[in-house]
């Protein structure tokens, strides 16, 4: 009998203790940090207000965390997985504040547009409640239409706007520096509006479709007066990251393999080396990153990586 009830209650605690305490990929929230974590960023955030005693949380749960995998220790993209734990007392006024009726509830929270030069006080995140199928799929598609897009899109490499945001000179209003990616996409990949996130404050972002690398070689643009050449070989493949150099007034072509071409990671080293080392205000090389987010984002990568093609 002793042990009937014994394996009942080791049951029931099985069942109750849910969480995301000892996962790396979903941060946990408290009122002490969500600020911090959601509103104070230009990422998007998608929050689960959950209750461990919740039958529907626990079957979210798995689903879930598979989100913060592919996000956060995979993809590294510019979305941040989160939840709160609504039956802890110090949790309750948040989950309130948020008007929580039931579990699982899950928000996502989009910030304001990020204005260069602009000195006024950037406004609120907006919050909407995710109302769509609760799968990876569903979920990570509604995520990816609400990362915010700083990246210029051009149909081709022979726009006429190519030639014009190349040669934006105009350092009193913007001095950042310019990423050029040519692909045989047409649509803007998650990995590309990312980067772009977390390097707004020094690089401006584009994306110009080309058919292949023989479209790309001998082309030139005129940048300060002069004609630059894109540095192409007959042996490259598209995609083609390159970025512009003040110092030596050509273009810098990232040296990548194919591979380490939908790496964010080593990419984000590269635009930090040509610009002189400074770290991106955001992302995996940001100081941000070190002090609030890196321990939640310290699983090791499976050798089935879920990467999208810049």
């Amino acid at each position: 009998m002793f042990i009937s009830y014994l394996f009942v209650f080791l049951q029931v605690v099985a069942f109750t203790v849910a969480g995301y305490a000892n996962d790396p990929n979903v941060y946990e929230l408290t009122p002490s940090n969500f600020d911090k974590v959601v509103r104070k960023t230009n990422y998007t955030t998608i929050v689960e207000f959950y209750a461990p005693w919740c039958g529907y949380c626990k079957q979210l749960e798995p689903i879930y965390k598979q989100l913060g995998k592919l996000v956060h220790q995979e993809g590294k993209y510019a979305v941040n997985v989160a939840a709160v734990d609504c039956d802890k007392d110090e949790n309750k006024p948040l989950c309130s504040r948020y008007q929580v009726s039931g579990y699982p509830s899950l928000m996502v929270f989009r910030p304001p547009k990020y204005i260069v030069g602009d000195t006024k006080k950037p406004g609120r995140h907006v919050s909407e409640t995710y109302n769509g199928e609760r799968t990876l799929k569903a979920m990570w598609t509604f995520l990816q239409g609400r990362l915010k897009n700083y990246v210029k899109k051009f149909s081709t490499l022979k726009a006429d706007g190519v030639q014009q945001w190349l040669d934006e000179t105009d350092q009193d209003v913007d001095s950042r520096k310019k990423v050029l990616l040519i692909t045989q996409s047409k649509a803007i990949s998650p990995t590309l509006k990312s980067l772009a996130i977390d390097f707004l404050a020094d690089y401006k972002f584009a994306m110009a479709t080309a058919t292949d690398i023989k479209a790309v070689t001998g082309l030139s643009f005129d940048i300060n007066g002069k004609p630059v050449e894109i540095p192409v070989q007959d042996s490259d493949k598209l995609p083609l990251l390159i970025t512009y150099n003040d110092e030596t007034g050509e273009f810098v072509k990232y040296p990548g393999t194919k591979k380490d071409k939908n790496n964010s990671k080593k990419i984000s080293q590269w635009l930090v080396d040509q610009n002189n080392g400074k770290l991106p205000h955001e992302g995996q090389l940001s100081k941000k990153e070190f002090k609030y987010y890196s321990k939640y984002r310290t699983g090791k990568a499976t050798e089935k990586i879920v990467h999208d093609e810049l």
